[in-house]
C-alpha cells in the first residue's frame, strides 16, 4: 500500500511537538519458558506459496535431503497457470490489492478467483535461485505452514490487528480516524505489566508506520527507536522484553519486499538482524519470529479458517528463530498474528489481550525446550556462517538493498549443512498443537475492542471547518489578486 501521504502529516506533527525521545531498557521479568527477549520482523505481502511454494526444492529441481517439507506446491495438485519467476529476476509486479480484491480471490474458500480478482502476477511464485538464503533459515530452524494474516484484507487491518488483537479499519487507508486507542494495545498491556519494549524503524523521523494509527502513543514515544538502536541494544545487552524491527517507513523502502521490490534485498535485510542477534550476548535467551503481514494477492492453495468465528485472511510464511527452535521442524499448528500476541501474553504472564488473542494457538509446539541433543545440550550454538554465507551480511541493514544487486543466483546456500543430525533429533520432524491462553484460564484484558474517532476529527466538525478554511484562502486568494489590482488602476 501507498503511505507517503499519511506518514509524512504525523512525522509533521511528532517533529512539532518534540516527542521523538530515544531511550533504552532492559528485561529482567519473570517468564514462562527461557525466552527473555522476542524481536518480531514483519515483512509485506507475500502468501506462503509465493515465497515456499517450492521449499524443499534445489535450484537443479530436485528434492533435497533430509528437508522437511510443509504443505506447499510440490504436494499441490499440478495448477498449469502458476508460474515461476526465471532465474536472475528478483521481482515482480504488484497483483491488484483491495478488500475486494482479496475476497474475489477466496472466492468463499474456493481458493480459485486469483487471475480475476488480483490478476496475472497474483500467479507468480519464487525458487531457491530468488529463496536460497530465507530457505536456509527456515532449515535450520523451524517453519509454520498454516500460519495465516488475521484478517481477509490489506496491509493496515493486519498490522493493526499484530499490535491489538483487532482493527478499526476493514481495507488500507490514506490516514486515521478512525484509530485504535492506547488501551486496546499490547503495548498497554505491557506497560501495565512492567514488561518492557520497543519499536524500531530505519529512523523514526522517516515514519512510524503502523503506529499514527494508534491513538495515544505520542505519550509513549519513549519506545519508538531506530535501527541504530536496536543495534546498539542487541550489542550491549539491552534490549527490551519485546522488540517490533520494522523495515516499512514512509519515506524508506526497498527492505519489506513489497512488489515490485527486490525481494533478496528483504532476505539480507532479514539476515543482518539474525547475524546480529546470533553474534551477540542476548542470543540465548531470545526469539526471533518472521511473518509477513498478509499475502499481497498472491495464489495460496489452502483455504484460510475461522478462529473464534473470525474468517482469518490468505496463508504467509512464519520462521521461528531461536536457540530453543527446533531444527528442521515443520508446524501445522493453526496460528496467525495474534499468536504472536498471546505468545507475549504467555510467556510474560499475562491475561490474553483480548477474545480473539485468549482462543489463537500459540506457536509452543516449535521449541524445545527440555529434550537434549545428541551433545547433551538443549541450547543450540550460533550458526557457523561460513564465507559462503557470510556475503549475504550486510554491513549495515541499509545496505542491503545495494548487496542483492551484486547476485543472480542465491540457491547454492540451500540447503546447506545442518547442526544435527536429523535422524538423531530427540523430536518428531513435523507436528501441530491445540494449545491456546484458553488452555489455562478465560481472564482477558480487553473486554471490548472499538473504533475511535477524536471529536474534532468527526465529520460535522471538520467538514464544516475544510468548507470554511477553502473560503476563507479563496477570498484571500481574490483580495490579493483583484481588488489589488483595481486598487492600483485606481491611483494611476
Amino acid at each position: 500500500m501507498t503511505i507517503k501521504a499519511a506518514s509524512i502529516l504525523f512525522i509533521i506533527i511528532i517533529l512539532l511537538s518534540g516527542a521523538v525521545h530515544i531511550s533504552q531498557s532492559s528485561t529482567s521479568q519473570q517468564t514462562q519458558t527461557p525466552i527473555k527477549h522476542l524481536v518480531i520482523l514483519m515483512m509485506e505481502n507475500h502468501s506462503f506459496d509465493n515465497l515456499f511454494g517450492t521449499y524443499g526444492q534445489t535450484t537443479i529441481g530436485t528434492i533435497a535431503t533430509n528437508v522437511t517439507l510443509p504443505l506447499n506446491l510440490i504436494k499441490a495438485p499440478p495448477n498449469q497457470a502458476l508460474t515461476p519467476v526465471p532465474t536472475g529476476t528478483f521481482k515482480t509486479g504488484d497483483p491488484a490489492e483491495g478488500y475486494s480484491n482479496y475476497h474475489m480471490d477466496w472466492n468463499n474458500g474456493s481458493m480459485n478467483g486469483f487471475l480475476n480478482g488480483s490478476g496475472p502476477n497474483s500467479l507468480l511464485y519464487y525458487t531457491a535461485s530468488q529463496m536460497g538464503p530465507e530457505w536456509y533459515l527456515a532449515h535450520q530452524y523451524s517453519l509454520g505452514d498454516m500460519y495465516f494474516s488475521s484478517t481477509l484484507s490489506e496491509t493496515l487491518p493486519n498490522r493493526i490487528y499484530s499490535l491489538s488483537g483487532f482493527s478499526p479499519v476493514k481495507q488500507d487507508q490514506l490516514s486515521p480516524p478512525p484509530f485504535v486507542t492506547y488501551n486496546q494495545t499490547i503495548f498497554n498491556e505491557m506497560d501495565h505489566n512492567n514488561v518492557s519494549w520497543g519499536y524500531y524503524f530505519q529512523n523514526p523521523y522517516l515514519g512510524f508506520y503502523p503506529l499514527y494509527y494508534v491513538y495515544g502513543i505520542t505519550s509513549h514515544f519513549s519506545h519508538v527507536h531506530s535501527w541504530g538502536n536496536f543495534t546498539n541494544a542487541v550489542l550491549n545487552n539491552n534490549l527490551p522484553a519485546v522488540s517490533w524491527v520494522s523495515p516499512v517507513s514512509a519515506l524508506a523502502y526497498g527492505y519489506s519486499q513489497h512488489p515490485p521490490d527486490n525481494v533478496l534485498a528483504g532476505e539480507l535485510w532479514l539476515c543482518y538482524m539474525v547475524h546480529l542477534i546470533m553474534e551477540s550476548p542476548v542470543w540465548d535467551s531470545t526469539a526471533i519470529m518472521i511473518t509477513y503481514d498478509e499475502g499481497g494477492g498472491f495464489y495460496d492453495q489452502v483455504a484460510p479458517p475461522n478462529v473464534a468465528g473470525h474468517q482469518l485472511g490468505f496463508r504467509v510464511p512464519f520462521i521461528l528463530i531461536s536457540p530453543y527452535a527446533k531444527e528442521n521442524y515443520v508446524s501445522n499448528t493453526v496460528m496467525s498474528h495474534t499468536s504472536i500476541l498471546g505468545f507475549i501474553d504467555y510467556n510474560w504472564n499475562m491475561p490474553a489481550l483480548n477474545n480473539l488473542v485468549l482462543h489463537s494457538n500459540l506457536p509452543i509446539d516449535m521449541f524445545n525446550f527440555n529434550n537434549s541433543y545428541a551433545s547433551g545440550n538443549i541450547i543450540r550454538s550460533p550458526l557457523n556462517f561460513t564465507p559462503e554465507l557470510s556475503k549475504f551480511i550486510p554491513k549495515l541493514p541499509k545496505d542491503s538493498t545495494t548487496v542483492a544487486g551484486s547476485f543472480s543466483n542465491v540457491g547454492n546456500v540451500f540447503p546447506g549443512i545442518l547442526q544435527y543430525n536429523p535422524s538423531s533429533l530427540p523430536y518428531n520432524k513435523s507436528g501441530q498443537s491445540n494449545f491456546s491462553l484458553y488452555n489455562i484460564s478465560s481472564q482477558i484484558s480487553v473486554k471490548e475492542n472499538y473504533a475511535f474517532t477524536p471529536w474534532f476529527l468527526e465529520p460535522y466538525i471538520i467538514l464544516p471547518a475544510v468548507v470554511f478554511s477553502i473560503s476563507f484562502l479563496s477570498y484571500g486568494v481574490y483580495h490579493l489578486l483583484f481588488k489589488r489590482r483595481k486598487m492600483k488602476k485606481k491611483d494611476d
